[in-house]
């Protein structure tokens, strides 16, 4: 395991993470009785909390795994809203009721002209990330960019190492040039021709894991260069984030955890 967090050189690493920022909003309560008006349960709140979602997330996550410095540009969190109604009893998701107002998108000639040793893009597809910003961004800054995309084109991010799940990788397309690593649920990922298997967990809430993977994917390649090692360990912190409720960020404890052959 890498121990060396601390270390002048690290301490000394940046990092720039762009992406569309959200507020995850959990509303507990129970459904006891339909209403008398439709036949749809009755929910009635008992708590509420909120979390940092999408890119924000990775940022929480980034924080706690590396000493990087992160500089961080998104849009304002609260124009865009998950709100998840969930059974108090269960933990069930009843219903998620999004907001979503319109999202100006980033300007890369704001960015500031510092050296990085990595570029992530979250890119929910909300507006803050366009085709050109990844174009701009691959112009300005000479470093490895990382990138999670909803996007299905990926001809913007060539010379990037992309992550994708299962489904979105199905989509995808132009995806000549692109590093590709493709997260598998329970099966682990794949990249390169290479299948990273991932011991089974219990499935709690598969919300925010691959924020998860990315956080820390950037953060172990940031240690040691090597890409195979950084999947393995992604896998295990993406594993950790499922048995845990809602979106959640892992303490620098539980990687350095994970981090073991």
């Amino acid at each position: 395991m890498n121990t060396s967090m601390d270390t002048q050189q690290q301490k000394q690493s940046r990092i720039l993470l762009v992406g569309d920022a959200c507020i995850d909003v959990y509303i507990f309560g129970d459904c006891n009785r339909l209403s008398p008006e439709a036949p749809v349960p009755v929910f009635l709140k008992a708590r509420k909390k909120q979390r940092p979602g999408m890119a924000s997330n990775v940022r929480e996550n980034l924080a706690n795994m590396t000493s990087a410095v992160i500089d961080f540009f998104s849009n304002p969190p609260e124009q865009i809203q998950k709100i998840r109604f969930v059974d108090s009893k269960s933990n069930q998701h009843i219903l998620r009721y999004d907001i979503e107002d319109s999202v100006e998108p980033l300007k890369v000639s704001n960015l500031p002209n510092k050296v990085y040793d990595a570029v992530i893009v979250s890119d929910y597809n909300k507006g803050f990330i366009t085709p050109s910003t990844a174009e701009e961004l691959k112009q300005k800054y000479k470093c490895q960019i990382f990138v999670d995309t909803k996007k299905s084109d990926l001809s913007p991010f060539k010379g990037c190492i992309v992550k994708l799940n299962e489904r979105e990788s199905g989509l995808a397309y132009k995806k000549e040039g692109v590093f590709l690593i493709e997260t598998l649920g329970s099966k682990g990922a794949k990249a390169g021709g290479t299948t990273f298997p991932v011991e089974a967990v219990s499935v709690h809430d598969v919300c925010g894991a691959g924020d998860v993977f990315l956080a820390a994917l950037v953060a172990k390649w940031m240690e040691c260069k090597d890409i195979d090692s950084a999947i393995r360990l992604a896998n295990k912190c993406a594993a950790l984030s499922v048995t845990k409720p809602g979106t959640y960020s892992l303490s620098r404890r539980e990687y350095e955890n994970s981090d073991t052959d």
